[in-house]
């Protein structure tokens, strides 16, 4: 009998306020679905991981949040449905699971669940059958009707259902089969049990194991992550280490400028954007990219884009600077260091850039593993003076704080205190 974690990441994170999905958001300086992934991955018990994710994510998901991180097992990421019951039904149908299997799902982004907690939801639902994580409330619960309350339900009775939530695989095989024949739309996997009149038992968790789904909370779970680490001299500067006081924060500055030529496609931070001239180069000609490339280079003290990238080695001929500026960032975090900030400015005559700024924000905060917050992208002209003016080529410059991983969390630490 095998046990098999199904991990929902299919949400569009409305509510934290950004276009990037919130379980690709960066946490500590890689995402949060990662962090969740690693949970399962690394418990002798689990055998396979399903991730589930939209089909116009999957791509991206497979490149960014899996193969970098060499994961043994995962096997798959499964298409998602409109709904999150669809996505988990999904992946209950895909993940080969037969009689006797353990079945557990949990949130993408509850990155903080102690899997060491995890052999209890195991020993529990070979018991049971069924079982979820959950904590008792704290607060007081009013029912509300109209804007009215009709009714205090007694608090020791509610508790708050978390994941992971474990079923034997025929349970909730058979339960996520009916909801869908019947039209039945649950809350959460659990609940679909119950409305079959089945018992689902509940297990103690911890209140850390938060759902990502504000700002608020991605800054509580930096907290919680910075926590478990304890402050020492070794990575907090000091006044009277003139050496040590350069290790919490590193800034760089990146400047660069291409032609305009016809024929070309013209992209920026990622985008292409419609005109009848593009910038000439080995690779797409990114300027925008390439100045925040040598920006986190210099910061890193790590030469320039030229040196990494050189434009006569033919496999960057024609390639995404999206690409390479992954690679960078991959290189600042392999080196202790993670994006604190970036603002960059695009000079320009033409075309009118305003009207693509947003989506550049989003595709570089994707490749920085950071909220779109800490992105800043803005587009200036020249009033027609000198090359820019003259429409003969498109400057971009781009300046960058760098981040002590250690440090950036314990000083979030410390603003919450």
């Amino acid at each position: 009998m095998s046990v098999i974690v199904l991990i929902p990441a299919a949400g569009l994170g409305r509510r934290m306020g950004g276009t990037v999905s919130k379980q690709y958001l960066g946490l500590n300086g890689r995402p949060i679905l990662t962090h969740t992934v690693a949970l399962f991955d690394s418990h002798p018990r689990v055998d396979h991981i399903y991730i589930i994710a939209p089909e116009d994510q999957r791509d991206f998901c497979q490149r960014d949040c899996i193969e970098p991180y060499n994961f043994k097992k995962v096997r798959d990421i499964i298409i998602g449905g409109a709904q999150r019951q669809d996505s988990v039904r999904n992946g209950v149908v895909a993940c080969g699971g037969s009689f006797g299997d353990t079945i557990i799902i949990h949130d993408g982004v509850r990155p903080l669940y102690d899997g060491a907690h995890l052999d209890v939801i195991l020993d529990e639902v070979e018991r049971s059958g069924a079982c979820v994580v959950g904590v008792p409330v704290k607060d007081t619960i009013k029912r509300v009707q109209h804007g009215c309350i009709v009714k205090t339900p007694p608090r020791a009775e509610l508790w708050a259902a978390q994941t992971p939530q474990a079923f034997r695989y025929q349970l909730i095989s058979a339960a996520h089969h009916e909801a869908q024949q019947l039209g039945y739309s649950g809350t959460d996997d659990a609940s679909l049990l119950e409305w079959q009149g089945k018992t689902v038992t509940m297990v103690e968790g911890s209140y850390r194991n938060i759902k990502i789904t504000t700002p608020e909370d991605l800054h509580i779970a930096e907290a919680f992550l910075a926590l478990d680490q304890p402050c020492s001299q070794e990575v907090l500067p000091t006044m009277e280490d003139g050496e040590r006081s350069m290790v919490a924060m590193r800034i760089g500055h990146g400047y660069d400028v291409h032609c305009l030529v016809s024929e070309r496609k013209l992209i920026l931070g990622g985008v292409e954007i419609p005109h009848s001239l593009g910038l000439l180069g080995h690779s797409d000609a990114d300027v925008l990219l390439h100045a925040i490339c040598d920006a986190i280079l210099g910061a890193l003290g790590a030469g320039d884009i030229g040196q990494h990238f050189p434009d006569n080695d033919v496999q960057f001929k024609g390639i995404s600077s999206l690409k390479l500026l992954k690679r960078v960032v991959d290189l600042a975090f392999e080196s202790g260091w993670a994006i604190g900030n970036l603002d960059t400015t695009l000079i320009a005559q033409q075309p009118k850039l305003a009207p693509h700024l947003a989506k550049m924000v989003e595709n570089i905060s994707c490749c920085c593993n950071v909220s779109p917050s800490q992105i800043n992208v803005k587009a200036t002209t020249t009033e027609q003076l000198g090359f820019e003016g003259r429409q003969e080529g498109i400057s971009a410059h781009a300046v960058v704080i760098l981040v002590s991983q250690t440090v950036e969390s314990e000083r979030k630490v410390v603003a919450q205190l």
